[in-house]
């Protein structure tokens, strides 16, 4: 059995799906010139050398897509002269920051609402070549765990906890649009089950297979197992994927991940499972499944058994 869970974050009733600033997918030249501080003749050789994407319109005009242009960024350590021309936290870009030493600083920056800073943050490691699943495993997943314990001790009122899982909820959704588009025929789906409403270890799980060119889609919260069933038998994944952060009922939760992993099975479906409420008692009672204890070990997994589509 492979083991492979993930970090228990906190719930909401309520997702956050809007980018802070709407943002071109394609941008001129001269804007790019502009964001990381270079001529446009200098940006015109760059693309002319095929080192940052370009597309031509029907006119023949170069566009460059946002998404090659900040892996452009990341990869050659860009700082940025103008980071709202990207759509990005004004002082963003400035230089990379070390994941351990910003989790107190994001931490307050939630608890405070300050949503801007923690934007800049996660971008700020982001766009110095650091990746998501050590940022995931590094600063987000152990921030939100962080603010849950203050809020279990009375630190933390509620309404404090709910703005900081949507602060989250956005910055995830713009890292999001801001990958390129997959066009993999390798899919991928899964949520978590009935009563688990913590949406944030699953959405990021949606964004490390994408990230590893899955076409990964979230079905959401709270499913039942007749309908993650259902998805399997009506998608045909290449994966499966099931976040348990909360269980109502464990012999209901045995019953019904015995059908699910049958039917995966039974297919040749790659099952993963994980969340905080998988403990060993648990696991031992669950049928055979691939357990991720974090984005680094299901990174690890993706990068042994890649997925294969199955079309």
């Amino acid at each position: 059995m492979i083991k492979l869970s993930l970090n228990p974050l906190l719930k909401t009733d309520q997702i956050g799906h809007d980018m802070s600033q709407s943002v071109r997918e394609n941008l001129t030249p001269r804007q790019v010139a502009q964001a990381i501080g270079v001529s446009e003749s200098s940006l015109k050789r760059w693309c002319d050398r095929g080192i940052i994407e370009t597309v031509r319109t029907g006119g023949g005009h170069r566009r460059l897509p946002r998404s090659s242009v900040l892996e452009f960024i990341r990869k050659n350590g860009h700082e940025l002269a103008d980071p709202g021309i990207l759509g990005l936290p004004k002082n963003s870009g400035q230089g990379s920051s070390d994941a351990l030493s910003t989790r107190e600083k994001f931490v307050d920056a939630l608890v405070k609402g300050r949503e801007e800073l923690a934007r800049q943050i996660i971008w700020d490691l982001y766009l110095g070549g650091q990746s998501l699943d050590h940022i995931f495993d590094g600063v987000i997943a152990p921030a939100m765990s962080d603010i849950g314990q203050q809020w279990d001790c009375g630190d933390v009122a509620v309404h404090q906890e709910r703005l900081g899982v949507q602060i989250v909820l956005r910055i995830l959704h713009e890292l999001r649009q801001s990958l390129p588009a997959v066009e993999s025929s390798v899919i991928a789906v899964g949520g978590t089950i009935e009563g688990d409403q913590y949406v944030l270890p699953t959405t990021m799980v949606e964004l490390m297979l994408r990230t590893h060119g899955v076409r990964a889609t979230l079905l959401g919260t709270s499913l039942p197992f007749d309908t993650l069933c259902d998805a399997i038998q009506k998608h045909q994944p290449a994966l499966f994927w099931l976040s348990v952060s909360h269980i109502v009922d464990e012999q209901q939760f045995l019953t019904g991940i015995q059908r699910l992993s049958d039917e995966a099975r039974s297919r040749k479906i790659p099952l993963i499972v994980g969340g905080a409420k998988l403990s060993p008692e648990l696991r031992r009672e669950m049928p055979f499944a691939i357990y991720c204890d974090s984005m680094r070990q299901l990174v690890g997994y993706l990068e042994t058994h890649p997925p294969q589509s199955r079309q």
